[in-house]
């Protein structure tokens, strides 16, 4: 496959093939040859666009893990982030989970700002990134948390 720009949407078009196991299976998933695919990893002025999003809509509907790379680009783009929700074992009553969750975000700033940090005032690069690893945390079990109660709204759980 073609070398793509980590960020460009050409690799966000490869790493799709890569959930459903390359190219090929990707090709056979949705009934069109390989080489029509692998024009979407390369920009052409004679097919300007690209593969186009009807392939990978498809492909996404096919295998939904094929959809997380091209919407995590486009979350990018946006100023924002993706967030896959997880829903195996959360129930619509893991608030708990929420709050140990941001009891562990508490914590990091608590430490980061106080007499023991190397700038008490400001999170050092360590400190910001072992707190974002927390923050993750967190947005994950509440947007499980928020899908949990979506579907039980809904009646769908």
């Amino acid at each position: 496959m073609r070398y793509t720009r980590p960020g460009s949407i050409q690799n966000a078009v490869r790493e799709a093939y890569g959930a459903v196991g390359g190219l090929e299976n990707a090709s056979t998933d949705l009934g069109i040859g390989v080489s029509t695919l692998s024009y979407g990893t390369e920009r052409s002025d004679h097919r300007p666009g690209g593969i186009g999003v009807n392939y990978l809509d498809s492909l996404g509907r096919i295998e939904p893990r094929a959809a997380a790379p091209i919407a995590k680009h486009f979350a990018m783009l946006a100023g924002g982030v993706f967030q896959p929700v997880d829903l195996a074992g959360v129930t619509a009553s893991d608030v708990y989970r929420i709050a140990k969750e941001f009891s562990d975000v508490l914590t990091k700033d608590a430490l980061a700002h106080s007499a023991t940090s190397a700038n008490p005032s400001d999170y050092t690069a360590k400190e910001a990134s072992e707190q974002l690893v927390e923050l993750d945390e967190l947005i994950a079990v509440a947007v499980s948390f928020r899908a949990a109660l979506r579907d039980k709204a809904e009646g769908t759980r």
